[in-house]
């Protein structure tokens, strides 16, 4: 098959789990098939090259913010960001009328609307609809509001008229068929994990990681005594940090030496408010910046348990990270239950109620003051990323649904 992907994240441009899914699932999906990425370009990357097989696009565009990284959860900076996004889809667009012909345009997320409805309208082309968050899950939670409910109105379009909507769990499906998607066949396709080629790789030492990880504490202002709680991903209310925070009090009272480091960027403005006004100084600490995914190795091995407290995750690469590495780890009940693993009644991970800042003090002092649960959550959480969530059959999940958006 002769695929294009069109999508806002490719390396070196990642910054969030997007970005992740892509480096790690193009290569298995190039193996076989002609793959060409289409994806934004910052001003100083190359228009066109090959990476690992797969060729990849990024236009040009002359808009303001050009050079730099825009957060998006700064209104200003979404808007720009969004601007980027949609004149970079007119650029795709003249490429792909131009160029060879693909079988199928794989459209990632309703941000990407104008190429994928160009692609279906203007060139007749077969759209596969990748979603990896959904409107319906973010709006409630979204730092930047959407009173016209202009982004669900072109997420419902796009689906309407795509071969096949991609979701990467049955609770993401279950929510879009609630809403009324039932045009189009959803189909189902968990990820991979994000560590899966470094664990993989035979030079990979677990030693070495440990001093970095030592030497991550001390650029921290961690003592040896201060255990670790982690939390990664940005910082806005999707992600159930300010409940966080708020457990948090609760937490340092029940578990001495308990800091809370948060890697990610966001609203750190929003996080030092907080710990001033509830006397966590000293409590929390930010990396104040994103932090990338080799690097981010680093912060996992720091940590005595993990803790993602999402109100609302499609997927939620994160976990994947946290149990790989061996790391005991409390969800929020926006992430997808196929963490729990294969018996619940030994369950992968400490699930809690993300709304519920008391019930995630709970979970997360449960956690961290039992080192056999630790211990039994890291070994079974580990085994589950290991054996069930693969890029390679993420990649032929993948592409049983492409080439069922071809048959007639």
């Amino acid at each position: 098959m002769r695929i294009a992907c069109i999508v806002n994240q490719f390396p070196p441009n990642v910054t969030a789990g997007l970005g992740r899914y892509v480096e790690l699932i193009t290569p298995y999906l190039a193996r076989d098939h002609d793959l060409t990425v289409h994806t934004p370009n910052d001003g100083a990357l190359p228009v066109d090259e090959r990476v690992d097989g797969v060729a990849v696009h990024r236009p040009r565009v002359r808009l303001p913010g050009g050079g730099r990284r825009l957060n998006r959860t700064r209104r200003a900076e979404f808007l720009l960001l969004t601007l980027r996004v949609v004149a970079s889809n007119w650029r795709y667009v003249r490429r792909l009328r131009r160029g060879p012909r693909p079988d199928l345009v794989a459209v990632h997320d309703s941000t990407n609307f104008l190429a994928g409805l160009l692609c279906h309208y203007l060139l007749r082309l077969p759209v596969v609809f990748h979603v990896h968050t959904t409107e319906y899950g973010v709006a409630p939670q979204r730092s930047i509001t959407d009173p016209f409910n202009l982004f669900a109105a072109l997420e419902r379009w796009l689906a309407r008229v795509a071969r096949r909507v991609v979701v990467a769990t049955p609770e993401v499906r279950e929510q879009l068929l609630a809403a009324g998607w039932r045009r189009t066949p959803i189909d189902v396709v968990p990820l991979g994990g994000t560590y899966e080629p470094a664990l993989a790789d035979p030079a990979f030492d677990r030693a070495a990681l440990r001093a970095e990880a030592a030497e991550l504490r001390r650029s921290l202002g961690l003592a040896e005594r201060d255990r670790v709680l982690l939390f990664v991903g940005r910082i806005e209310r999707q992600k159930g940090v300010y409940q966080l925070l708020e457990a948090m009090r609760e937490v340092v009272k029940a578990v001495p030496g308990a800091r809370l480091v948060i890697a990610g960027e966001g609203d750190e403005t929003g996080v030092r408010r907080i710990t001033e006004a509830t006397g966590l100084r000293g409590k929390v600490v930010c990396s104040g910046r994103f932090v990338p995914a080799r690097e981010l190795m680093a912060y996992y091995e720091l940590a005595e348990a993990c803790v993602f407290p999402s109100l609302f995750e499609p997927f939620g690469l994160v976990a994947t990270e946290a149990m790989a590495l061996g790391r005991a780890t409390v969800l929020g009940d926006g992430f997808s239950r196929i963490f729990i693993g294969p018996d619940p009644a030994r369950p992968a991970v400490r699930f809690v109620r993300a709304s519920e800042p008391a019930d995630i003090a709970r979970g997360v002092v449960e956690v961290m003051s039992d080192a056999g649960l630790r211990r039994a959550l890291a070994r079974r959480g580990e085994r589950l990323v290991r054996e069930g969530l693969s890029w390679e059959r993420a990649a032929a999940e993948t592409l049983a649904v492409y080439r069922a958006s071809l048959k007639p």
